[in-house]
């Protein structure tokens, strides 16, 4: 299968340049989305967004963001949606929808709390580099159970959010939005665990969706040979199929075999490499790419040149994972390292200026984006208590740390794929101040079904 009116060069092996847009005249968008583009000013994707491309800017409008809620009946229970109207939404106009999936252990809020996606689509429309659009953040765990402390067992109930977004949601938004319902004004992407639903459900709805992609998908992405034959025999061609994910990323595996699969078979595709982990800073940056070709013609967007460099060998630790009590990757800028599971942390005493006080107490540290919440009791030099990410569901509690001084461990273990790891702390006690390590015991992550890297260069 060939994308239409292709012309994209190939730059080097992690060059995106793969065919990604259909025909002009397949995409009929009116004068109020699209100016009219000519090869001349085509815009040309950078290879990564500018330092402050998620900053509130004062002077632009805003978009709404507002949360719904729905019956599902294929869940049997009222489920909630995040939703972003862009600046100035006119409901006598018809919008293009991009329906944009969590990772595992979060929910509707997360593409707007934990990363940004209403302040770089502000922004990006601010500056008509996209077409203005709607976006729906759905909860992509699909049952009516809370969730589960061991946040791995869950990893089926995203399977099963497929004929809720397609039976009760999008019927929902198209009949509550002023939304265009042709497969050329829909997208589905998102982070992680929702980076595979993106491309398992955009590819098996190749008739709903024109335009898919997922940005660091998690291993619950299909395998090549089960996803390839769906593109090669859908009598609909995908306007855009995007793979994203971080150099540093120890899940990039299963992406660059879907991307290798895709070489093999001829099928066009933007394959983009990042620098860093499995972090809030490459979801953001994928999502500002990613946008920017979305519901435009031929031709009108030259996809960006990789700013990582990956060749198939797996990545060892975490790569800057994020998971439910053990924090987020953050970084400052491109290149820079995430979190975690080996980082470092200062955590302060909440609400108290009395250094006295010692360990005992409620403490708060940053990783990224997120907070961590530690909660320590003390029994002569027995170490207690409970942490929690804020962002993420369920506390861990611990029972048998230690107190030496002004020194500080304790440990747990989180279960993930059937696995058990260790996660160890320790600390450095400063008046109000904490400085804090945490170690994931023996590195590496295995049990994520990567399987041997492919014998490609």
């Amino acid at each position: 299968m060939q994308f239409k009116n292709h012309n994209f060069a190939k730059i080097g092996l992690f060059a995106v340049a793969l065919g990604v847009i259909i025909g002009p005249a397949q995409i009929p968008f009116a004068s109020a989305y699209l100016a009219p583009v000519t090869a001349d000013t085509a815009l040309a994707l950078p290879s990564h967004a500018p330092e402050d491309f998620i900053q509130v800017r004062p002077d632009i409008p805003k978009g709404k963001v507002e949360t719904i809620t729905y019956n599902s009946r294929s869940i049997g229970v009222d489920r909630k949606a995040v939703v972003y109207l862009p600046p100035n939404y006119d409901p006598n106009k018809k919008y293009p929808v991009m329906y944009l999936m969590h990772g595992i252990g979060g929910n509707e809020t997360h593409w707007t709390t934990l990363c940004a996606a209403n302040k770089v689509l502000d922004n990006l429309i601010a500056d008509n580099k996209a077409v203005p659009m709607i976006i729906v953040m759905p909860n992509g765990r699909a049952t009516a159970e809370p969730p589960s402390q061991n946040f791995m067992s869950d990893f089926n109930y995203y399977a099963d959010f497929e004929p809720d977004l397609l039976q009760d949601l999008m019927p929902y938004i198209e009949s509550h939005y002023s939304v265009a319902t042709d497969r050329d004004y829909r997208a589905i992407t998102g982070l992680s665990m929702g980076g595979g639903q993106g491309l398992n459900f955009g590819i098996n709805n190749i008739d709903t969706f024109a335009w898919v992609g997922g940005f660091s998908s998690a291993p619950n992405l299909q395998q090549p040979n089960a996803l390839i034959p769906k593109i090669q025999q859908a009598k609909d061609k995908l306007s855009l199929l995007w793979i994203g994910c971080g150099d540093k990323d120890n899940l990039i595996t299963g992406s660059w075999n879907l991307h290798q699969g895709l070489l093999d078979a001829g099928i066009d595709h933007v394959w983009y490499v990042d620098t860093g982990g499995h972090e809030v800073p490459v979801w953001n940056n994928n999502l500002y790419l990613f946008a920017q070709m979305l519901f435009k013609p031929a031709g009108s967007v030259t996809p960006p040149p990789s700013i990582g460099s990956y060749n198939g060998e797996p990545v060892g630790g975490f790569g800057g994972m994020g998971a439910p009590g053990m924090g987020q990757g953050g970084r400052t800028g491109a290149g820079a390292p995430g979190g975690g599971g080996n980082s470092e942390f200062i955590a302060r005493r909440e609400k108290s200026d009395n250094s006295s006080e010692g360990i005992a107490g409620t403490w708060l540290a940053k990783d990224g984006d997120n907070e961590i919440k530690l909660e320590f009791k003390v029994e002569g030099s027995k170490l207690t208590g409970t942490l929690e990410n804020t962002q993420m569901p369920g506390a861990i509690e611990f029972k048998d740390g230690k107190i030496e001084g002004n020194k500080i461990s304790f440990d747990y273990v989180r279960q993930m794929m059937g696995q058990d790891f260790q996660i160890k702390w320790t600390g450095t006690l400063s008046g109000n101040e904490l400085k804090l390590k945490r170690e994931l015991a023996g590195g590496g992550m295995p049990g994520f079904g990567r399987g041997a890297p492919p014998a490609k260069n």
